[in-house]
């Protein structure tokens, strides 16, 4: 027994004086190697500002409403003229027999479709790798937030599989069915069409089931000339009845308030970037085409474009980003650059000596980086400054001085270099390693 404790007591000394050896030896490599580096990296910084405002397009209310209407028109849709955006029932049953009616059609569409491919291998074929693609748009939809248009290829994908099911049910069955569809879509459309009032698009357009009350308070044309004080009092309207709207043409119009500072770096005319926050998941390159007189530091802005009219039908109150430039860079942390003297080499490497003999040397804006067990230093231009980094690129015109390729090649930052962010002393040169 006491043989057993004595070894106990002993493993455990053992450990103890393992841990205390672990942690001296990593305190004395901190306190001899002081240098501190981390990975430079490619980076785009954007000087913008966020500001909020309205969507603004020439719309028409689409009069009627309730709980009877169905919607025969996708959102953003483009409609000719005449053409039915919305039917309204007359009775909550009739609403439901009219839903029954169009989720019958789409199965008697999926079972012919379904009868045409019952001994076609290569059909089939063909729908497996149009299921696949689908699956691969929804996921990626999905996955990038785009909602609506995931639900509508969502649609497609169950429509497809359903297809690619009824394949294997043999013509016998498959006939019987359609043959039993086509009897209860018959019962029920002689019921459902009676006393259903159609909305129709008084012109071509794109339809919006989104009545906001907006769409008579805010025109194009309206807010060509509006004031900063006119766009505070900007209100919907108070009771807005319709089943939808059209939207007409292919202008529309962002408008916003901003800082007269920060409207002194736009022009009418110019065209700048826009990056809406939320319902448009692309950057629009858009017009100035107004700028308001200043009212207490203010001035209202409109921004205008020609595209993608049919993504912006449900867009209303948005935040977005103005981005006044963008520059594309290395990034490093502010406490990597420096101002040092650079050494001039020739060909061999070697030093090139000034009129009075010494070696010539230029002051440059630098990083220093790993290069094997040594600290190269590297010539910067600096592109753009934050708070907590400085995007940088190469100095082409310091890399110069520098009269072998090799040599240039070799002092040129690149993303992935190791920068030295801190050190107690730091030459080109120096022994780091």
């Amino acid at each position: 027994m006491k043989n057993s404790t004595l070894a106990t007591k002993l493993m455990i000394a053992a450990i103890f004086l393992t841990v205390l050896i672990y942690f001296g030896v990593n305190l004395a490599a901190y306190f001899s190697d002081p240098y501190s580096t981390t990975a430079a990296f490619s980076y785009t910084g954007e000087n913008a500002v966020t500001v909020s405002g309205y969507v603004v397009r020439e719309e028409e209310v689409l009069e009627g409403g309730g709980e009877l209407v169905y919607s025969a028109r996708s959102e953003g849709e483009r409609v000719g003229r005449g053409g039915t955006v919305a039917l309204i029932y007359p009775s909550a049953q009739a609403l439901s027999d009219a839903n029954t009616l169009r989720e019958l059609t789409s199965q008697l569409d999926q079972l012919q479709y379904a009868r045409s491919l019952a001994s076609g291998s290569q059909a089939t074929a063909r729908l497996d790798e149009e299921i696949v693609g689908t699956l691969s748009d929804f996921r990626g939809l999905l996955a990038s937030g785009g909602l609506d248009a995931a639900a509508r290829v969502g649609q497609n994908l169950r429509t497809a599989i359903l297809r690619r099911g009824y394949t294997y049910s043999g013509a016998e069955g498959l006939d019987a069915s359609i043959a039993g569809l086509q009897n209860r879509i018959s019962e029920l459309s002689a019921s459902v069409e009676a006393d259903v009032t159609r909305i129709s698009a008084p012109k071509a357009g794109l339809f919006s089931g989104l009545v906001d009350g907006y769409e008579n308070t805010l025109t194009l044309e309206s807010i060509q000339d509006i004031t900063p004080s006119g766009y505070k009092a900007i209100l919907p309207e108070n009771s807005v009845d319709g089943v939808g709207k059209m939207v007409y043409g292919d202008t529309w119009s962002f408008m916003t308030l901003m800082r007269s500072e920060d409207v002194k770096r736009l022009q009418e005319g110019e065209r700048i970037t826009l990056r809406f926050q939320k319902g448009l998941d692309r950057d629009m390159e858009m017009t100035v085409s107004y700028i308001s007189a200043e009212e207490s530091g203010r001035r209202v802005v409109v921004f205008t474009t020609r595209r993608y009219l049919q993504l912006a039908t449900l867009l209303r109150h948005q935040n977005a980003q103005i981005i006044f430039e963008s520059y594309e860079g290395i990034r490093v942390p502010r406490s990597a650059v420096r101002v040092d003297t650079q050494t001039v080499t020739d060909e061999n490497g070697q030093p090139v000596p000034d009129s009075q003999g010494n070696p010539k040397t230029l002051a440059v804006t630098c990083v220093y980086s790993l290069w094997g067990d040594t600290a190269r230093l590297k010539p910067v231009k600096v592109l753009w400054q934050e708070e907590d980094y400085i995007l940088v690129a190469p100095d082409e015109e310091a890399l110069s001085a520098f009269t072998s390729e090799k040599t240039r090649e070799s002092r040129r930052l690149r993303a992935g270099d190791q920068v030295i962010t801190a050190a107690a002393e730091l030459y080109d040169g120096k022994v780091v390693g």
